[in-house]
C-alpha cells in the first residue's frame, strides 16, 4: 500500500504544480482545482507517514490531523465539476453556487465531526488486524459521511455528463467525456473502499484504490485541458511530455534509492516531491539564478524565451464561427488587436494573444498549407498586422511625412515596427543622431506630441485596423453577405 499511497503523492503534486505554472488566468475553477489536488495530497501523504507509525497515540494523533484530507478532495472535487457545468451553462447559476455553499458547509461540519469527536472513526476502539497491527475503526456516524462522499461524487457526476451534452466543439467535448470516464473511476473507488471500512472486508484496499488512481490519472489530464482550453490553449501535448519526464525521472531516483534500501517511506516521498518541484519549477529556479549572472536586459531576454517555448508547447483552440456575426467589432476584438499591435516586438505576448484563434488566422494557415501550431499562428497574425499598418500609410514614398495624413500610420510604425517611441525620438534630436528614412521633422512631431493626445491617436489607429480586420473576417464567414 506504500507504494499506491506514493503513487497518488506523486500524481497529485505533480498535477498542481504543472496547472500553477502554465495557468495565466486564476479563476474560480483553477482555485477549485488545486484545492483538490491539495486534499489529495494530504491524504496521501498521510497514507504513507501512517504505514511508518507503530505507537497508537501517533496513529490516532495522525488521523485526526490528517482527516481533512478525507473530505477536502470530495467537496471540491463537486465545486469543480459545478464550476464547468456553469461555465457552459451560465443559466444554472441560481442552482449551482447554493449547492457550492451546501457543499462546503457540510464538508466543513464533518472535518470538524471526524477531527474532534469519535463519531465519524472510532479512535476510542482501534481495531486488531490479524498481523498484530492496528487501525481505526469507523463510528457510529460514518454512514454520514458515506451518504455525503456518495452524494458529491454522484452530483459531480451528473453535472460532468450535463456538461458533456451541451458542449459544442469537438475538443471540449472530448475533454469532457475523459472526465465522465474519471468521475465514474472515483465512484466505482470510493464505492468499494466505504464498502471495506463498513462491513470491516478482508480484501485488498488496492481494489478501490486503483479505480481511484485511474480516475486521478484521467480526470487530472482532462482538468488540465478543459481548464487551458477556456483560455485557448490546447496542451495535451505538454502535458503528456511533462508527464513522461516525471515519471521517468521518479523512477530512476525511487527504483535507485530502494533497490539499496536507504530511506524510509516517508522520505522516499520527500525525496519523491523534491524531484517534482525542481524539475516542475524549473523555470523559476533559473530565473533565480539569472539574477547572479546576469543584467537585467539579458534575465528579461533569457525569461522570454523560456516563456515563448512554454507557449509553443500548446496549440491555440480555433474559436467556432457563430452563426450571426455582428456588422461592427465588440470591445473584446478591438483591444485584442490592441495588445496584438502592442505585441509585434514580443514573442511571447503575440504567441498568447487571441486573435491567433481567430477564423481569419486559420482560414489563412489552411490556404498557406501551414502546419496548425502556435508559431506559424503567430506569424501568420504578424504578417496580418503588418500589412494592415502598411495601408495607413498615406502615399508610397519611402520617407516618412509629418502632416496630418501621416499621423495614423505614424504613431503604430514608429514605436511598434521601429521601435522608436517618443523618449527615443528626444533623444535621437538631443544627440543630432538620424535615421535615412525619418528625418529631424518626423522625430520633432513624435517628441513634441503631448502624451495623453499620442495615446489616443494609437488607440483610434488599432480601432481602425480592428475594424479592417473584423470586416475581412465577416466576409470569410459570410461571403452570401
Amino acid at each position: 500500500m506504500v507504494e499506491a499511497h506514493l503513487f497518488g503523492f506523486g500524481v497529485a503534486l505533480w498535477l498542481a504544480l504543472f496547472i500553477a505554472t502554465r495557468t495565466h488566468q486564476h479563476s474560480k475553477l483553477f482555485w477549485a482545482i488545486n484545492v483538490s489536488l491539495l486534499g489529495l495530497i494530504g491524504f496521501f501523504g498521510s497514507g504513507v507517514i501512517g504505514s511508518e507509525v507503530s505507537n497508537l497515540a501517533q496513529l490516532i494523533g495522525l488521523e485526526r490531523g490528517f482527516w481533512w484530507s478525507s473530505v477536502l478532495p470530495i467537496s471540491a472535487w463537486l465545486m469543480v465539476c459545478s464550476l464547468i457545468h456553469q461555465t457552459l451553462q451560465p443559466s444554472i447559476a441560481s442552482i449551482a453556487m447554493p449547492e457550492r455553499w451546501l457543499t462546503g458547509i457540510i464538508g466543513g461540519f464533518m472535518i470538524g465531526l471526524g477531527s474532534f469527536s469519535n463519531s465519524l472513526l472510532n479512535y476510542a476502539e482501534p481495531v486488531m488486524l490479524a498481523n498484530g497491527s492496528q487501525m481505526i475503526g469507523t463510528g457510529q456516524a460514518y454512514p454520514i459521511y458515506s451518504a455525503y462522499v456518495m452524494g458529491c461524487v454522484s452530483a459531480a457526476l451528473w453535472h460532468l455528463v450535463a456538461s458533456w451534452r451541451i458542449a459544442e466543439s469537438g475538443i471540449a467535448r472530448r475533454s469532457l467525456a475523459s472526465l465522465v470516464l474519471g468521475a465514474l473511476c472515483f465512484l466505482l473507488g470510493t464505492s468499494m473502499l466505504l464498502a471495506r471500512l463498513i462491513s470491516a472486508g478482508t480484501w485488498s484496499m488496492l481494489y478501490g484504490y486503483v479505480p481511484i488512481f485511474a480516475g486521478l490519472l484521467i480526470s487530472g489530464f482532462s482538468l488540465v485541458r478543459f481548464g487551458l482550453l477556456l483560455q485557448g490553449q490546447n496542451v495535451l501535448r505538454d502535458l503528456i511530455y511533462s508527464f513522461c519526464e516525471m515519471s521517468i525521472l521518479a523512477l530512476l531516483y525511487l527504483v535507485s534509492v530502494n533497490i539499496l534500501d536507504l530511506l524510509r517511506p516517508s522520505q522516499l516521498a520527500l525525496l519523491l516531491a523534491c524531484v517534482i518541484i525542481s524539475h516542475t519549477g524549473l523555470d523559476r529556479g533559473r530565473r533565480w539564478l539569472d539574477r547572479l549572472f546576469f543584467s537585467r536586459a539579458e534575465q528579461a531576454a533569457r525569461s522570454q524565451s523560456r516563456e515563448f517555448a512554454v507557449a509553443l508547447a500548446s496549440t491555440p483552440t480555433p474559436t467556432p464561427a457563430p452563426a450571426i456575426v455582428a456588422s461592427k467589432p465588440d470591445k473584446t476584438w478591438n483591444d485584442a488587436v490592441r495588445r496584438a499591435i502592442s505585441g509585434l516586438k514580443n514573442p511571447v505576448q503575440l504567441a498568447q494573444n487571441s486573435l491567433l484563434s481567430s477564423a481569419l488566422v486559420s482560414n489563412l494557415l489552411q490556404a498557406k498549407e501551414l502546419e496548425d501550431n502556435r508559431l506559424n499562428r503567430s506569424a501568420i497574425t504578424r504578417e496580418l498586422l503588418l500589412q494592415a499598418i502598411e495601408q495607413l500609410r498615406p502615399d508610397a514614398s519611402p520617407s516618412l511625412g509629418a502632416g496630418d495624413a501621416w499621423r495614423w500610420y505614424n504613431v503604430l510604425y514608429l514605436p511598434y515596427v521601429r521601435e522608436i517611441n517618443r523618449k527615443t525620438a528626444i533623444d535621437w534630436l538631443r544627440r543630432g543622431l538620424s535615421d535615412p528614412l525619418i528625418d529631424a521633422s518626423v522625430l520633432s512631431w513624435l517628441a513634441d506630441i503631448d502624451e495623453d493626445t499620442f495615446y489616443k491617436w494609437q488607440r483610434r489607429a488599432s480601432d481602425v485596423i480592428a475594424a479592417q480586420l473584423w470586416e475581412q473576417q465577416l466576409k470569410l464567414l459570410q461571403p452570401e453577405a
